[in-house]
């Protein structure tokens, strides 16, 4: 017998649709298994990546049935973000248009591939219904302090045209079309994803049984917690009097307390206050103004190739020696860790050797292996045993952090510290295909959030795009409203939410019947049961971005009483990519 494909999967895949058979149970006595691959941006058409990525989450659905689990397997769209806004541009068509187009021609690929989704359950992320819901998640965050606006430098994207989050600049280029970011001064809307820096972290060790380890270690090492040494260096006073006595001191942050009388030169950040100051009061010549200036406009990437500097004719005070010690500008310090200041030791760091090699700068060293002499030839970086340190010498490197911690905490000059790499969430994009953020500007009474009764605040569909600024910025009536709170003319917020929010939350959102569809984002009662994913299945490239997020969320979601757990995905599958050979 010949297999007739046109036929014989349109008859089964009629029988499926006819008889729901995909579609999980309403009896919550049965044993569940909560099967999800990462839902796709509907780019319009499946490649291989696709079928590979939903035939694993299909074979363990079809395969869990068959065992007498109750099962739910959905699909859904990851719809909003940059990429429709800009296909639309490129196409001349509306994002709304072109988004929708694709998702329906996508379904058909889907379902002709025979997967076993719940139809029941599809949902878009940029639906309405969605955005209602989620607008109400980010009221109730706003008053529980977990969201807040701030300017700051941002990282800017010149050809999406929008700020981008600390994670979604990968080696310095913008995530999504690897365009070199420059940093711009900006007010963003920020998650405070450092609120639960320790928590992700500790949380990790939950999910050693199901997740693959390198996903544990890249979000571990994201968020990069750290303990050191805190202290300021005060300037000279000649120092302090070409500063027009404006600073006095700036504070550094070290996990090398070890090697603090090795220090031979201290280094700023290109956007550090002092550095501004002197380059606004042309206190530089013109040349070190243009190579700071070019410092800033590099990508944090550039930054940390070819080391480059100024020195900048201030002197700093040793904290413990008292010696005085030059001020440089560098372009490998980067403003956003810790606080654009570090001591520098070219004799046990790498970096700092090569910059202090370049520019001819002391190299003194303070700690030498246990069995042999310190080389100078390069930087020493391990551990030893410190000499020409003070009372501390002849310790080795671990006890003597500690020691001269407590010394700097005894003189009241300085405090042990825990840091992290991890920074707060910038969720502001500037552009139009996305979840607008529900808050109004008033002159009277500031930044107001929108009445709940009034949601979704949704997306005006007669705007034109040009690639050139936010359409909502221009648009002639959508931004205009009355403030809920006084009732005077008031401006709505034209940012909308970065794409990774309504990813952030979707998995929850699967759980919710057609019953309550519209009248709530989950059930308690179903989210109960189904939660959390069995088996998630998606790509390694999301470790610090989606995963990330989705698992601050449930916490975030817990803490506001949504939902009772810590974690929401129990055994995550990274199924590795298609590649064409050649």
């Amino acid at each position: 017998m010949s297999y007739n494909p046109s036929d014989i999967e349109a008859k089964w895949q009629k029988y499926w649709q006819e008889n729901r058979s995909f579609e999980p149970k309403s009896d919550f006595d049965l044993p569940k298994k909560y099967i999800l691959s990462m839902f796709p941006f509907p780019s319009g058409r499946l490649h291989m990546g696709h079928v590979r990525n939903y035939t694993i989450s299909d074979a363990f659905a079809r395969y869990y049935r068959q065992q007498g689990f109750n099962v739910l397997h959905p699909i859904g769209f990851d719809s909003f973000g940059m990429p429709a806004e800009n296909a639309a541009i490129k196409n001349g068509s509306h994002p709304k248009t072109w988004t929708y187009d694709n998702i329906d021609y996508m379904k058909k690929e889907f379902y002709s591939l025979g997967f076993s989704f719940s139809k029941q359950r599809e949902l878009a992320t940029s639906d309405e219904l969605y955005t209602k819901f989620e607008q109400g998640f980010i009221i109730d965050m706003y008053e529980k302090g977990l969201l807040y606006r701030k300017e700051g430098l941002l990282n800017w994207c010149p050809h999406d045209q929008t700020v981008l989050a600390n994670e979604q600049v990968i080696d310095g280029c913008c995530w999504r079309c690897d365009t070199p970011i420059v940093k711009k001064e900006m007010n963003q809307y920020y998650f405070k994803i450092t609120q639960y820096a320790d928590e992700l972290l500790s949380d990790l060790k939950k999910l050693e049984d199901g997740w693959p380890k390198q996903v544990l270690t890249m979000q571990e090492n994201w968020i990069g917690k750290s303990n050191g040494l805190e202290f300021d260096f005060k300037l000279s006073q000649e120092s302090k009097t070409k500063l027009s006595d404006r600073f006095d001191s700036f504070t550094v942050y070290t996990t090398r307390p070890d090697t603090i009388y090795g220090v031979t030169y201290v280094a700023l950040a290109p956007e550090h206050e002092i550095v501004s100051f002197l380059c606004e009061n042309n206190l530089l010549d013109s040349s070190a103004i243009s190579q700071i200036e070019e410092m800033k406009n590099s990508s944090s990437i550039d930054r940390q190739k070819e080391k480059s500097g100024v020195a900048l004719g201030i002197d700093v005070i040793h904290p413990l020696t008292g010696k005085s010690i030059p001020l440089w500008v560098a372009n490998f310090v980067l403003i956003e860790y810790g606080g654009g200041a570090v001591m520098a030791v070219p004799a046990h760091d790498e970096r700092d050797f090569d910059f202090a090699k370049k520019y001819n700068l002391d190299i003194k060293g303070v700690i030498k292996p246990l069995d042999s002499e310190l080389d100078l030839s390069q930087a020493y970086i391990k551990s030893g045993v410190l000499f020409d340190s003070g009372d501390f010498s002849g310790l080795d490197s671990n006890s003597a952090k500690d020691k001269i911690i407590d010394h700097f905490e005894t003189l009241k000059i300085g405090k042990k510290t825990t840091n992290y790499k991890l920074k707060d969430w910038g969720v502001s994009r500037q552009r139009y295909w996305g979840a607008p953020i529900p808050f109004i500007h008033c002159e009277t009474c500031g930044i107001v959030m929108e009445k709940k009764e009034n949601l979704p605040v949704a997306l005006p569909d007669d705007i034109e795009i040009s690639g050139e600024g936010n359409p909502l910025d221009s648009h002639p009536t959508w931004k205009y409203c009355k403030c809920p709170k006084c009732g005077r003319d008031a401006l709505r917020e034209t940012d909308t939410m970065d794409t990774f929010v309504e990813s952030s939350w979707y998995f929850l959102r699967f759980c919710a019947d057609k019953i309550n569809w519209e009248k709530e984002p989950f059930s308690s009662e179903q989210i109960r049961y189904w939660m959390g994913v069995d088996h998630y299945i998606g790509g390694i490239e999301h470790a610090v971005l989606h995963l990330l997020y989705a698992r601050f969320f449930t916490k975030v979601f817990r803490d506001l009483g949504y939902i009772d757990f810590d974690e929401p995905f129990e055994r995550l599958l990274t199924q590795g990519m298609v590649l064409k050979d050649g």
